[in-house]
């Protein structure tokens, strides 16, 4: 099985960083309630200040995204799960936990605006990212291999 460094090859990347890129539109515009109005409104902000920003923090972030889940891509047997997306599902509080020190890693450095949004949604994140995690992995493994 490959490492996941394929991921940031020069030829892989930007699809990567595409596909995830997509995935968070899904996910954000999946989300109801207060917090999915205040989700895309953040969202139509970023990109109404720049339209890029999702793909650019995606691909300045994919190395430290990539470290997280090299742990699970090396435990990871696909002979015994149902595909890396299943497998990161199956370790929800684990993974969850990983990328949101990835997010608070990002929002620490990102403008004061989506630091404040980002806080105000940080309790409730674990419950947002968490579906999300069998797109996630599937992404990975279609591009990892």
């Amino acid at each position: 099985m490959s490492d996941l460094s394929a991921l940031l090859t020069e030829t892989t990347r930007p699809t990567v960083v595409r596909d995830l890129a997509e995935l968070v539109d899904t996910t954000a515009s999946s989300q109801s309630g207060l917090t999915g109005m205040a989700i895309k409104s953040a969202l139509g902000a970023v990109r109404k200040a720049q339209p890029d920003a999702v793909a650019k923090g995606i691909d300045r972030f994919l190395p430290e995204i990539v470290r997280e889940l090299t742990p699970y891509w090396e435990a990871y047997s696909p002979e015994q799960s149902a595909g890396f997306g299943n497998y990161l599902a199956s370790r929800e509080e684990d993974v969850t936990s990983s990328i949101l020190k990835l997010g608070d890693a990002f929002a620490d450095r990102g403008p004061a605006p989506v630091q404040k949004v980002y806080r105000s949604l940080r309790d409730k994140a674990s419950s947002i990212v968490a579906p999300a995690l069998p797109q996630l992995g599937d992404i990975v493994e279609r591009h990892a291999r």
